[in-house]
């Protein structure tokens, strides 16, 4: 019974986690360019269980000795592209990332709402400079600005730079905050860059829902589970204890 009351509760443990995952999604549901995630779990080894005392019997049969959530995954694909007006969006169609120089250094984002800081450089929301080609930011004057599909930034006919463009090694990319990923580098990307648009989350709300409410009543099966358990080993030590 006790070991019924650690396999109902590693059930507990892997819901929570993938209750976080779905939390998150929903709060990023309108981030641009955020990838959904989802919870992969995984059984722990079966134990093999037979008759003791018994001869000549085949094995009673195994027992699952719970589950664990062993990864997230990002879910990859193109998110919607929507229209805004605004010269600085950029949704890119394809892969690749843009580049960004951070405090903790390079890392990479689909998030594509751009503007120009006080020094000139363009930059991201949380004001990270978007990089060139040659490693440098890119640096703006005020006025119009156009930006090719290849990444090209011009302003009049003078060339401000080009959007370092980078595919990334997808077993190594790793999601941190501000809707920036870490990654090892794998060349060049070449997705085509569209100005004025920006890219929607791949998140579809009403799926997360759905799976939420199953994630809160498998939550409440395994509470109940637990309390079986509990309940059936009281009465246990109850009766042997008033044996004796």
């Amino acid at each position: 019974m006790i070991r019924g009351i650690y396999i109902a509760a590693s059930g507990l443990l892997a819901e929570s986690a993938r209750q976080d995952v779905v939390a998150n999604n929903l709060a990023n549901a309108t981030t641009a360019g955020f990838k959904g995630a989802e919870a992969v779990s995984r059984p722990f080894g079966d134990m093999l269980l037979s008759s003791q005392g018994a001869t000549n019997r085949a094995g009673i049969g195994t027992l699952s000795m719970g589950s664990e959530v062993s990864a997230v995954q990002r879910i990859e694909g193109q998110g919607p592209v929507r229209h805004t007006g605004n010269a600085l969006d950029l949704a890119l169609v394809g892969d690749g990332y843009l580049t960004v120089d951070t405090p903790a250094g390079r890392r990479y984002t689909r998030d594509g709402s751009l503007g120009i800081d006080d020094t000139g450089r363009l930059v991201t929301a949380e004001g990270n400079a978007v990089l060139g080609t040659g490693g440098a930011p890119i640096r703006l004057d005020r006025g119009e600005v156009a930006i090719a599909t290849d990444g090209t930034v011009t302003q009049g006919t003078a060339v401000r730079g080009r959007l370092m463009l980078t595919a990334l090694d997808p077993g190594t990319v790793v999601r941190e905050g501000a809707n920036l990923l870490a990654g090892t580098p794998a060349g060049a990307a070449q997705p085509t860059v569209r100005q004025s648009h920006l890219e929607g989350s791949t998140v579809n709300v009403v799926s997360e829902m759905v799976e939420l409410i199953r994630v809160m009543r498998s939550f409440e099966a395994g509470q109940k589970a637990v309390q079986s358990h509990d309940e059936a080993l009281q009465g246990s030590i109850t009766k042997v204890g008033g044996a004796g």
